[in-house]
């Protein structure tokens, strides 16, 4: 049944991406005062050209991928198109080993929240201008989720699924840092899911990774930002020493097969 990082941040900063101190922000929103993040658009490489060998390898990552319909990893897609706090606690808790929720780790919950906006600053950009066709605008197949008026006018590069949970990763690998190859794993095998529901490419989705990364690499240059996750490390450092509800162990299987497997 399918229930419903510091690293990256020192990386980019070591290499230049460093931006100074931000500007505050409403509670009621992101970290990241709107105009005062990194720009994207011009960081990002384009997506791939028409004609070119990698548009021909993602065209061919979703041909491929059409064949998973039905299978555990599609269910496993499915589950990971929900994005928020409350199914984030859930998509990561076998990775962390530990299930969280709202009342173990609530200064995480709102955090998870307020980057859940920070990140349209780092997607929308990029999307707006290159206006990437969703995969299966242009080729035959089915995909995970229904094909709605609004999920064809959202551009496909750079995947926002892929920038956010590579954000949250990233930001989980740093609070539980002896956990960070199995979140990040789960953070990979999240992105991936995209590309087997349908809704994204390859390429789209390595962009995304990149995304979320500048993302981190932006939000610790907050000091709320910073302040709130020192909370948050001090609710998961408790969490996992009261140890809590158990991850679904068929749960893990799934993902733990999705990881060892590429799907197309």
């Amino acid at each position: 049944m399918i229930h419903k990082g510091a690293i990256a941040a020192v990386v980019l900063l070591a290499a230049g991406l460093a931006w100074g101190p931000l500007e505050s922000a409403s509670a009621a929103d992101g970290y990241i005062a709107r105009g005062a993040g990194p720009d994207t658009l011009a960081i990002l490489p384009p997506p791939p050209m028409a004609g070119s060998g990698v548009e021909a390898d993602d065209r061919a990552a979703f041909a491929a991928s059409r064949s998973l319909q039905g299978s555990p990893r599609w269910s496993l897609a499915i589950n990971d198109v929900e994005q928020s706090p409350e199914a984030a606690f859930l998509d990561f808790a076998c990775a962390l080993g530990v299930t969280l929720d709202d009342g173990k780790a609530p200064t995480l919950s709102t955090l998870f929240s307020r980057i859940q906006k920070d990140a349209r600053q780092v997607v929308d950009a990029p999307k707006d201008h290159y206006g990437r066709h969703r995969p299966y605008l242009d080729q035959p197949g089915d995909i995970c989720v229904e094909k709605t008026p609004a999920l064809a006018a959202s551009a496909s590069y750079p995947s926002g699924h892929s920038t956010l949970s590579w954000a949250w990763g990233l930001i989980l690998a740093e609070l539980a840092p002896d956990r960070a190859t199995q979140i990040l794993t789960r953070a990979r095998v999240y992105a991936e899911s995209r590309v087997v529901c349908g809704v994204h490419y390859p390429s789209d989705i390595e962009a995304g990774r990149a995304n979320g990364s500048i993302l981190v690499a932006a939000l610790h240059a907050s000091p709320e930002f910073r302040a709130d996750l020192d909370k948050a490390r001090a609710e998961v450092a408790a969490a996992r020493q009261a140890g809590g509800v158990t991850p679904d162990p068929g749960q893990c299987k799934v993902e733990a097969d999705a990881a060892a497997t590429r799907p197309w």
